[in-house]
């Protein structure tokens, strides 16, 4: 270790015990209900943004083999995870010179999706005809309907992917439980509230809801689906995506897996329990969707856990062969893939 990561470790010594009182038990899968588990890990801690005091213990249901903590934090308590967390930085914006993939992914960004970028290059809207190609836009755009309606982003952070779909005419809204978050977006003249709950009470409704990266961080998923069906109209799109417990970076990893970022992460689904859910929320026309792998950046920040270094500071290469390998790995695999990406339909 050199003297400069020895520095960082010494900043960043072993946690403190969660408050007393302010645990909760969870004796049932919060997924499916089922109380037979396994132990998968004891004494995780935050290892990612050393944020959240205290050692968890993660579960792995014996029926729909979801992860989840147990204990966990209450939900009065939880906000103690988040006091330093990325939603609560200013992104700055990339300076990026146009290339020719540039000007055939925004001649696909301005015919699919209602975008007016520059430079733009009409062959473009042909990328749509082949999935390879058009994937990485339409994940950028969480596979949105055609023709602008009302979305509502549910965990929506610092409000940024509502700026982008705002200027295809999308009319946005959001749910940020976090007020640090939650205020930023409402600089941007975006109606953000605390939860869906705020949303249902006031009668709205939407003919998109998103929840990326979200679920994972809630107390009862199965709630905040119902909630998303309650607010959507007849024939509005649900999109999802979350990590994935099945993947191929948790097999390689372990507890050093940079998605199971405790106790900030409650529930971890795989392909089989988030269709199940889904589904039992009274959703149809049920599709994972492909979406191209972030090795690079997963990979490399569980590295750096592994090694007991700071995962969000530039991470060691990966070698290209072994990156490319576990590329294809999880495109022949979907069920292995670092994400889960869904989307789903209101009849």
């Amino acid at each position: 270790m050199s003297k400069k990561e020895s520095a960082w470790a010494l900043r960043h010594p072993t946690p403190e015990p969660w408050p007393e009182g302010e645990t909760e038990a969870v004796p049932n899968c919060p997924v499916c209900g089922n109380n037979e588990r396994d132990l998968l890990y004891s004494d995780l801690s935050d290892r990612v943004f050393f944020s959240a005091p205290g050692f968890w213990n993660s579960w792995r249901c014996r029926r729909c083999e979801s992860m989840y903590l147990d204990p966990r934090p209450t939900e009065e308590s939880i906000a103690l995870a988040y006091r330093r967390y990325y939603t609560h930085d200013e992104q700055p914006c990339a300076s990026i010179t146009p290339s020719f993939r540039t000007y055939l992914g925004n001649g696909y960004r301005n015919e699919r999706y209602g975008a007016s970028l520059t430079p733009a290059s009409g062959l473009g809207k042909y990328i749509g005809t082949i999935p390879p190609l058009g994937c990485a836009v339409d994940s950028q755009y969480r596979y949105l309907p055609r023709h602008p309606g009302r979305v509502l982003d549910i965990g929506a952070g610092g409000g940024d992917w509502l700026e982008l779909v705002r200027s295809s005419g999308w009319q946005v809204a959001a749910v940020e439980p976090d007020p640090v978050a939650r205020e930023a977006i409402q600089k941007k003249g975006i109606d953000a509230r605390r939860s869906a709950a705020d949303w249902l009470a006031s009668g709205d409704r939407f003919d998109a809801i998103t929840i990326n990266h979200a679920i994972e961080h809630v107390h009862n998923p199965n709630a905040l689906l119902n909630a998303a069906f309650d607010l959507l109209k007849s024939g509005g799109q649900l999109f999802v995506e979350t990590p994935n417990v099945d993947a191929l970076g948790h097999q390689i990893f372990g507890r050093d897996w940079v998605a199971l970022d405790p106790p900030r992460h409650l529930v971890l689904f795989n392909r089989k329990s988030l269709h199940e859910s889904v589904k039992s929320a009274g959703f149809h026309w049920i599709r994972f969707r492909y979406r191209p792998a972030p090795l690079p950046e997963t990979y490399g920040q569980s590295e750096r856990i592994a090694a007991g270094l700071d995962p969000l500071s530039p991470p060691d290469q990966i070698t290209t062969l072994a990156l490319g390998f576990r590329k294809l790995r999880a495109r022949l695999q979907p069920s292995r893939s670092e994400y889960l990406t869904l989307t789903a339909v209101k009849e």
